[in-house]
């Protein structure tokens, strides 16, 4: 799973007084989902607890797709949900908000594939249904792989220009190491697709298929470690007063001077508010006055 790595002074992960916690928290929930996959991946291997190790990948994937939804909602949250915006910035859309909408399917169709192989390994399957059931799955994992190897395409073409040079460092330490493991989840889920003739290379093909999941888990457990570390060099940044990147092509501008206008229109309305409100008081005293005469 490509994890977005934004740096963009948009994003907004919770309230403004507590976003960079969310940020963090979402982070550590990635760092733990890419062990649990990391754990559920190694299970795989012969002679090992392979029930544990598909619940361990149940709960890794769920987690992926819940970071990848928060991301993707902080992306939009930070700029209003105002999609118009994208098309005055082509990468806020191919980056931002496409890549961890990939990543969610991506990962919805890996968590599927899982659901299914455990309910084969249970027996809840005939021998007719097996067979099918078991094709289907595997086309999820390849799938699945496609499109979080997609997302991980678009994280490596984040390009920033005012961006402090360290966070663009620690950006490169995540999304290239998230490459090749996605690269390699697609290798190890067409290498495992049970259409191999000879028993014999079907074998090799699968034990070939999970040490290289194996590697492209560790990868990801070294971009999420990054990925916390990259977290907390944003917030020093951010708090020294050094540079995020802005949205482009005018969209920061516009989103600013959208602001400004509804808190002017917002002011507009407490003020007259508050007249009324006073008129009316003022009537009411006069009329009890009226009253007391």
């Amino acid at each position: 799973m490509a994890k977005l790595a934004s740096v963009r002074v948009t994003r907004l992960y919770g309230p403004e007084q507590w976003k960079y916690q969310f940020e963090l928290a979402n982070a550590v929930a990635y760092l733990i989902a890419t062990l649990l996959g990391l754990v559920g991946v190694v299970l795989f291997l012969p002679a090992w607890n392979t029930a544990v190790g598909f619940w361990c990948l149940l709960v890794a994937l769920l987690l992926i797709v819940l970071v990848n939804v928060h991301d993707l909602y902080a992306q939009l949250a930070g700029f209003d949900f105002r999609l118009p915006l994208a098309t005055l910035d082509p990468q806020l859309a191919l980056v931002e908000i496409a890549a961890p909408l990939v990543e969610a399917i991506g990962g919805l169709l890996f968590l599927i594939a899982f659901i299914l192989f455990l309910r084969i390994t249970k027996g809840e399957f005939d021998s007719i249904e097996v067979a099918k059931v078991t094709d289907h799955a595997y086309s999820l994992l390849i799938a699945g792989s496609v499109f979080w190897l997609l997302g991980s395409i678009h994280n490596s073409f984040q390009v920033y220009v005012n961006t402090d040079t360290r966070v663009q460092f620690m950006q490169k330490t995540m999304s290239v190491p998230m490459l090749i493991a996605c690269t390699l989840f697609l290798v190890a889920a067409i290498l495992s697709f049970e259409t191999w003739s000879l028993p014999p290379i079907a074998i090799i093909a699968t034990k070939t298929a999970i040490w290289i999941a194996i590697v492209g888990a560790g990868l990801l457990l070294f971009a999420a470690i990054m990925n916390v570390i990259r977290v907390l060099q944003m917030r020093e940044v951010d708090h020294t007063g050094g540079l995020l990147e802005p949205l482009r092509g005018g969209a920061q501008e516009e989103l600013e001077r959208k602001r400004d206008e509804e808190e002017v229109l917002l002011d507009r309305q407490k003020y007259a508010a508050d007249v009324e409100e006073g008129i009316s008081y003022k009537d009411s005293v006069i009329h009890a006055e009226d009253l007391n005469r």
